[in-house]
This record gives C-alpha cells, structure tokens and sequence, in this order.
C-alpha cells in the first residue's frame, strides 16, 4: 500500500469504528446520572439520550431522564432514547419500542419507580408482582 494511503487509511477506519450510535454501558459505581449527579447504583432502571453530535446522557432512574429531557435539553438535537431491560439489565430497549410499568412496588432510585420492558408478556409477569400501571411513553413525559 502506498505510504500516504495507508495512514489516512488508518484514521478512516478508526473513524468509522469509533462512532457508536447505540447506548454504552453504564459502569455501575462510577457512572453518575447526568440530571441528578448521583452514581448510578441500581442495575435495573436507567435511561440514556444520544444526541444527533454522538453525546450520551446517562439517568439512574426514569424521574431524572424525563426531568433533563423537559427541562435542560433541545429536543431537535435527541437521535436516540434507550432505557436499562429490567429484567435483562445488561441490555437497552429503543424508546420506539417499550413498555413501562409504574409502580410504588419498583422502588427504584430517585423514586420515579417506572420499569422498561421489551414486550407485554414481560411487562404483565412483573405486573402480577408488583401491582401497579402500564404507562406509555407520552405520558411517562408529561408527568414531570
């Protein structure tokens, strides 16, 4: 490969290795939430927002996610929402495609006590535990 191609080359597929447009983990214990800055702690809930520039936010609770994204973000720039499977915390679910369970049982951190599923059966099986109501996303927005 010639000498000038192959460094350009280089920066090209890093580059495009680089840009991620999907959700990054959170780092239990040392992730803060980007609205409440406390450390994230609870595997079960959580939030991210990527914004069209590749920025992650990252929430410990679904109070703190739609607090920040009313009040301290510009809607035109979010690309992406994802939110912590409750029941596969090492996994996101696209807000497109969620199901969420308020519920006073879910305890979760900053008391939002709201849970995403990636389906209705998983949503209802925890449901039958917990109590509480199948919200939609519009109105898990409208509530803060």
């Amino acid at each position: 490969m010639n000498k000038t191609i192959l460094p350009i080359f280089v920066v090209l597929l890093f580059g495009f290795l680089s840009c991620n447009s999907g959700p990054q983990p959170i780092k239990l214990g040392t992730d803060a939430c980007d609205f409440c800055k406390m450390t994230i702690a609870e595997r079960n809930f959580g939030a991210e927002i990527i914004t069209n520039k590749g920025k992650v936010y990252k929430f410990d609770d679904t109070h703190c996610f739609a607090t920040f994204r009313k009040k301290n973000i510009d809607r035109n720039i979010i690309k992406h929402v994802y939110f912590v499977n409750f029941l596969d915390p090492h996994n996101f679910i696209d807000a497109n495609h969620v199901f969420l369970l308020e519920s006073s049982g879910l305890h979760s951190p900053m008391g939002g006590n709201t849970a995403a599923f990636e389906n209705k059966e998983a949503l209802k099986m925890t449901q039958q535990k917990v109590q509480g109501n199948e919200i939609t996303l519009q109105e898990l927005y409208d509530t803060e």
